[in-house]
């Protein structure tokens, strides 16, 4: 969305309603307020969804491809994750008692939700079993067990978790789930839903089946 896309976007719906199109107003273009952003990585001009959520955020721009974590870090390796995490909206929230969530129609360990919660020099490794893509992965854990290990960083952890992803979170043994067989993907032997209901044993969760 920006100034450009926004041009384009003003034209083509004036135009739309069959007049030039340059004298059109967008409805959001009559709000008494503007702000404007830039969207870039520090490394390239198109920017990711690992970089630009963990920008929204954390305030901090940060490199392609890394979640939550500053732009000193390299991608795929943790040796330096140490002092380079950057603290989240959601972090902070939690830090102060508030109530939080992540709802999602994709994974909840792609890079746009998991930016609100995990730290992570590669957005792919999502569970365990991708841990083949790391250079180094001392010092991390996937974006998956970083989303029910919250609760031992930030207050008392999540209390709302709605989207994808089932697969990243049960065991890579057949019967662990419900739905495909109810295999996962996890080697380490976690299955993070339980950790979830027995942290929360009032609460539950719920899952995108399209995005499983």
């Amino acid at each position: 969305m920006g100034i450009s896309t926004i041009t384009a976007a003003r034209i083509y719906a004036g135009q739309m309603q069959g007049k030039p199109g340059e004298e059109n107003i967008l409805f959001f273009e009559k709000f008494p307020y503007l702000a404007l952003a830039k969207t870039y990585n520090t490394n390239q001009q198109t920017p990711d969804s690992a970089g630009t959520m963990t920008a929204m955020m954390t305030g901090m721009k940060t490199k392609a491809g890394i979640i939550g974590v500053g732009q000193d870090m390299i991608r795929t390796n943790c040796s330096s994750i140490t002092g380079n995490t950057l603290t989240t909206a959601l972090e902070h929230a939690e830090q102060i008692g508030m109530s939080t969530g992540v709802v999602s129609t994709a994974r909840l360990t792609h890079a746009t939700p998991a930016a609100t919660y995990a730290h992570v020099p590669e957005r792919n490794f999502e569970d365990d079993r991708d841990i083949s893509i790391m250079t180094n992965a001392t010092g991390c854990k996937d974006i998956a067990a970083q989303l029910i290990d919250l609760k031992d960083r930030y207050g008392d952890g999540l209390e709302v978790a709605l989207g994808g992803g089932r697969k990243n979170f049960i065991r890579r043994v057949h019967g662990a789930g419900p739905e495909n067989g109810g295999m996962g993907e996890r080697e380490d032997g976690r299955d993070l839903t339980t950790e979830w209901l027995a942290h929360y044993p009032n609460s539950a969760y719920v899952w995108n089946q399209a995005s499983i």
